[in-house]
């Protein structure tokens, strides 16, 4: 089966595209109030983010799933690491942004906090093309795996 790569690609930035639509409408209003400049500062990055890497995990499980035969080290550690440094930054980022929104009085997020959630969106979009990549195409995969050794799981 002829695997084509430019369908998946297309289909995953379709999908990315989707997740920063709430962005730009944000952005939108900013801009209609002439607050453009904090956009950086919208919660929606980093809840966009905590969507790419939590997508990117099921349509990699998802593929791993109905190719079979993947072997438990590396696709373990692939998950752990999409947690670690990408699912729970995310979160925690959200929830420290939201706190601030919701002080009494409201407070400004931390510059910090606000560069690393649109980081974090931004390595959300790639951890999921990558990902999400592995996921669609490992099914129709037939040669070696990285995520297999020897054509049998680790």
């Amino acid at each position: 089966m002829r695997i084509d790569r430019r369908r998946v690609v297309a289909g995953l930035f379709a999908e990315v595209t989707f997740t920063a639509l709430p962005l730009l409408i944000v952005f939108m209003v900013l801009l209609r109030y002439e607050h453009g400049d904090q956009i950086a500062r919208s919660p929606e990055w980093s809840f966009g983010a905590a969507i790419l890497f939590g997508q990117a995990l099921v349509r990699f499980m998802t593929g791993v799933a109905h190719g079979g035969r993947a072997a438990h080290g590396p696709v373990a550690l692939a998950v752990a690491l999409i947690i670690v440094f990408g699912l729970a930054p995310s979160l925690l980022a959200l929830t420290l942004i939201l706190m601030d929104s919701e002080a009494t009085p409201p407070q400004e997020p931390a510059a910090w906090l606000s560069v690393l959630q649109v980081v974090l969106f931004m390595v959300g979009a790639a951890t999921y093309f990558v990902f999400g990549a592995i996921g669609e195409l490992w099914p129709r995969h037939e040669s070696p795996s990285p995520f297999i050794a020897h054509g049998e799981p680790l």
